[in-house]
């Protein structure tokens, strides 16, 4: 009878044991998992799997992310106001957040670790923050170039050639954040009346207009396309993957935009957000950041290109804001209808 009592205890020691074990594991694991928070971007899907992964490994933030082109995130983000589908959003253009500021979308936090970012870079109330900046670029597929004997672009103006007659892949400035970069810079390089026939024009040459800024930069590499309209990191990323691309900047220079995240109003998740942009803004968010973009924000962080800021023009994001609606309405009945 002794030793039954004995067994008995030390099996229900074990039981209360394993028990406020598994209790104290779900308690361990309880802020990771109830760390949840939904984002709106318009990053380029792999590079955000990264961003997510680094977020996860140092803070256990859980993210959810839907990626929509910048003019759909844009028009998701005005139906659904003031009941936001999403906690935060991480990746959209300067202008964009802008005009999301002016419609008061936008929660203000003040972030500690943004602190030593330069001010243009970031809202003075903290309502939003530019974490990276990136620029238009030409794709030009070097074999197709060679094969069909064609010469390499190298200025804006060179693509009217008739000899580029359906070589010429761009991004519907409709749907992509991209192609609005390259219209309002081709506005501010040459003044509206010059820059719409322009458009006219180059709308000769081109043989597609694609929903996605990133989508010439994979056509033009596939070999489908001579010369592609994209984005830095959509060249570089597939050079790195060894297929035969050459970036080319335009003699009469590039514009460029902030990447930007911000807090949605009345979210209820406020806290984790926070804790979101204190990482973004953080050295090890810097540093994920520049594994996949040209240039970062924070001072002493290296992006992945150097020498960009020669071929910079003086873009005024203002401008591109308080004109948007109106250059993309005439640009819908000049090309889209």
């Amino acid at each position: 009878m002794k030793k039954f009592l004995i067994v008995s205890f030390v099996l229900t020691l074990t039981v209360m044991l394993a028990a406020c074990s598994d209790s104290s594991s779900s308690n361990d694991n309880s802020d990771s998992t109830d760390k949840e928070i939904d984002v709106y971007t318009h990053n380029d899907s792999e590079e955000m799997q990264d961003f997510v992964a680094d977020l996860k490994e140092d803070t256990g933030i859980n993210v959810n992310v839907l990626r929509l082109s910048s003019g759909e995130g844009w028009s998701r983000i005005e139906s659904e106001a003031p009941n936001f589908g999403a906690d935060m959003q991480w990746g959209m253009l300067h202008s964009i957040a802008l005009k999301a500021e002016k419609e008061d979308y936008l929660e203000p936090y003040e972030s500690p670790t943004w602190e030593d970012v330069p001010d243009e870079f970031k809202d003075e109330e903290g309502k939003w923050y530019g974490w990276s900046y990136w620029f238009n670029l030409l794709a030009i597929n070097e074999d197709i170039i060679e094969e069909k004997g064609l010469d390499v672009p190298q200025s804006w103006k060179d693509l009217l050639d008739p000899q580029y007659k359906g070589e010429i892949v761009l991004p519907d400035p409709g749907t992509s954040g991209t192609a609005y970069l390259f219209v309002s810079t081709i506005m501010q390089i040459m003044g509206e009346e010059e820059g719409w026939e322009y458009f006219e024009e180059l709308n000769q040459n081109v043989g597609q207009y694609t929903k996605s800024g990133d989508a010439p930069a994979q056509m033009v590499s596939q070999g489908e396309y001579a010369v592609g309209i994209t984005w830095d990191q959509a060249v570089y990323n597939r050079i790195d993957e060894g297929y035969p691309l050459k970036p080319v900047y335009p003699s009469e220079g590039v514009g460029y935009d902030l990447d930007v995240i911000w807090m949605f109003k009345n979210t209820e998740n406020r806290e984790t957000v926070e804790e979101v942009i204190d990482y973004i803004g953080s050295e090890k968010g810097m540093e994920s950041s520049a594994k996949h973009r040209s240039m970062v924000t924070k001072p002493g962080i290296e992006g992945t290109v150097d020498g960009v800021e020669e071929h910079l023009i003086d873009y005024d994001a203002e401008w591109a804001e308080e004109n948007r609606d109106r250059i993309m309405e005439e640009w819908r009945e000049r090309f889209s209808e």
